[in-house]
């Protein structure tokens, strides 16, 4: 149990020590919850009470508080019947709503901020104060390099007393061969490309959102299809069979993971159902039993053939479970032999401090940049972040336009024209489109060695296929997926590996509360066909360089964490013939 929890804590890039783990296993005891489910609650906490502080004895007692607290008003709505008489709320209530709220934040789940005893940073008493209005009408000077919001003072401080710019914290491979990071060929310039459908259809307006309901279930329907097709020729059996039909010897049938909501609104044992596709269950759901299945990883959304039989017509033994095969890489003649090696540099935001918008992070990897003049920067956002705490309460001297703006004219002009510079949207860019998959930037007033691009998207750079996305996929699989696993497997390029096996850069569905997808968009600009020679995912679980089925997968995490610095990656790739060989360090900013 003590590895376990371990495992779990190092996943955030926590390391407590043996008292603190004496004590957590203590209150695994006492509530009867998982490993999992305390550590979950303990990041949710650290993020909302005590600043993403590392667990420590003292504030472990009072995080016990808070947990006892969380768990015994669930039981208590649970064990409670509904009141037929109204609700009446009163300032105390009110309050306790709003903490709650801020709980929820740190968990991921999206909720409206109260507006109670809300501080008015202008306007007249009683003036609605609207974020997105927030600034209209305003100007704004030629900024300095050393100021990008020079009227908003935050905690840069602590970042630029930090003590350890510059330490490597992951290398691959691994071993003691030092990486020389010079360019050597300062005349090249990579060719970069869209590979994939054209972001055409996303450039031009359009109502996302506003899909049909039975277009979405064609969207479904289509991947299940698709991806059944695979696993036919993988199993060798021509057709599958319904999933509902009244049989006890074994068959195979196909269809999608759901969570059956009356058990539960989490996806677990009890509470799985596979839905089968039209043409060959009509759409039906059964449930599946899965007790006799030595390890499996399921999540919603998931597309998977089961072997099993359904002796009652209402539930589904499974014996066996088979996912849709991954594809390999794909080979191809690399351009870039004799041309030296390819030097790549690649960050992911926020970039500025969380109750800040100094951009002292993304002004120091610019730093970096220009020192190491690499070949290729990729950028990836947000860089005015929703979550960030000035945007929350709208503490801002410009609208959310101006301020990115600002942010764009500054790191176009300081970064050296030699380098090209990709930059990638995300949903949580609050000026821009909070829909995934997002469109790329407008390209108007870009530099000519500045390119934009999608969220997610894969680039062709001179035969060498890179995909990457800004959004956090892996923590939103691993918070919804089920396991289980040979003790000590790798449960992180697991998880990887289902955006190979479902060849998507999202298959969770449904998505994560905070994440609006538009499932016809995502049809065209969200696949994930083949496998390439580089993935790019950051996250906020703990950063690592994996070969997962031939791809070197590489997440940075993000330029800041908490209010220090963060990391950022930087490789360095060689090509002949169809073959690539990657070295990369992740570093601390």
């Amino acid at each position: 149990m003590e590895e376990h929890l371990l495992n779990e804590f190092e996943e955030f890039g926590l390391t407590p020590n043996k008292r603190v783990l004496e004590k957590c296993i203590e209150l695994l005891k006492k509530y009867e919850i998982t490993p999992d489910t305390l550590v979950n609650h303990w990041i949710g906490y650290a993020a909302t009470k005590l600043n993403d502080e590392a667990p420590s004895l003292e504030n472990m007692i009072l995080f016990e508080k808070d947990l006892s607290k969380e768990l015994s008003a669930k039981t208590k709505v649970k064990s409670e019947p509904l009141s037929e008489s109204p609700v009446i709320h009163n300032i105390t209530t009110i309050t306790q709503i709003a903490e709650d709220d801020e709980l929820l934040v740190g968990y991921g789940t999206p909720v409206r901020k109260s507006s109670v005893g809300a501080k008015r940073t202008s306007g007249l008493e009683g003036t609605p104060q609207n974020k997105r209005l927030a600034g209209l009408g305003q100007t704004y000077s030629v900024h300095t390099p050393s100021a990008f919001s020079p009227s908003t003072p935050g905690t840069s401080s602590k970042f630029s007393t930090r003590n350890n710019a510059g330490e490597v914290v992951v290398k691959y491979p691994a071993d003691d061969a030092v990486i020389n990071w010079t360019r050597s060929n300062e005349t090249w310039e990579p060719d970069i490309q869209l590979h994939g459908t054209a972001e055409t259809k996303l450039t031009t307006k359009y109502n996302y959102m506003f899909s049909r309901l039975r277009d979405k279930f064609d969207v479904l329907e289509e991947q299940i299809n698709h991806l059944g097709d695979l696993v036919k020729r993988k199993l060798g059996i021509d057709d599958f069979d319904p999933n509902s039909v009244l049989k006890s010897e074994t068959f195979h049938t196909i269809g999608r993971i759901c969570c059956d909501a009356t058990s539960g609104s989490r996806l677990n044992t009890s509470s799985l159902l596979l839905e089968g596709t039209r043409n060959t269950s009509s759409g039906q759901s059964v449930p599946l039993d899965v007790s006799q299945l030595r390890e499996f990883s399921f999540f919603p959304g998931q597309v998977v053939a089961v072997e099993g039989s359904n002796p009652t017509g209402k539930k589904m033994v499974v014996t066996s479970v088979t996912t849709p095969p991954i594809n390999p890489v794909l080979k191809t003649d690399v351009s870039i032999e004799g041309r030296g090696p390819l030097n790549v540099m690649v960050a992911c935001g926020p970039f500025t401090l969380p109750d800040d918008l100094e951009f002292a992070p993304l002004v120091e990897f610019i730093q970096q940049v220009n020192a190491l003049l690499p070949h290729l920067v990729i950028i990836m956002g947000p860089f005015v972040d929703v979550k960030n705490k000035k945007v929350e309460c709208g503490d801002l001297d410009y609208t959310y336009q101006e301020q990115f703006d600002i942010v764009m004219k500054e790191l176009q002009s300081k970064i050296t024209n030699s380098v090209q510079v990709c930059i990638i949207p995300s949903w949580r860019d609050v000026h821009y489109r909070t829909v995934y998959p997002t469109p790329p930037f407008p390209q108007e007033n870009k530099a000519p060695n500045v390119n934009f691009f999608s969220d997610p998207c894969v680039l062709n750079v001179n035969s060498i296929f890179i995909a990457l996305t800004s959004t956090d996929i892996l923590f939103h699989l691993s918070k919804e997926e089920i396991a289980v696993t040979p003790h000590g497997s790798d449960r992180l390029g697991r998880l990887v590996s289902h955006l190979f096996s479902q060849q998507s850069f999202y298959p969770l569905n449904p998505p994560s509360e905070e994440m609006s997808i538009d499932l016809e968009q995502a049809e065209d600009h969200c696949k994930l066909s083949f496998t390439p020679h580089l993935l790019f995912v950051p996250s906020d679980l703990r950063h690592f360089i994996k070969n997962v089925s031939g791809c070197v997968v590489v997440n940075m995490e993000r330029a800041v964490k908490g209010f220090c610095g963060g990391t950022y990656s930087r490789l360095q790739i060689t090509g002949e013939g169809s073959s690539v060989q990657i070295k990369a360090e992740i570093v601390r900013l």
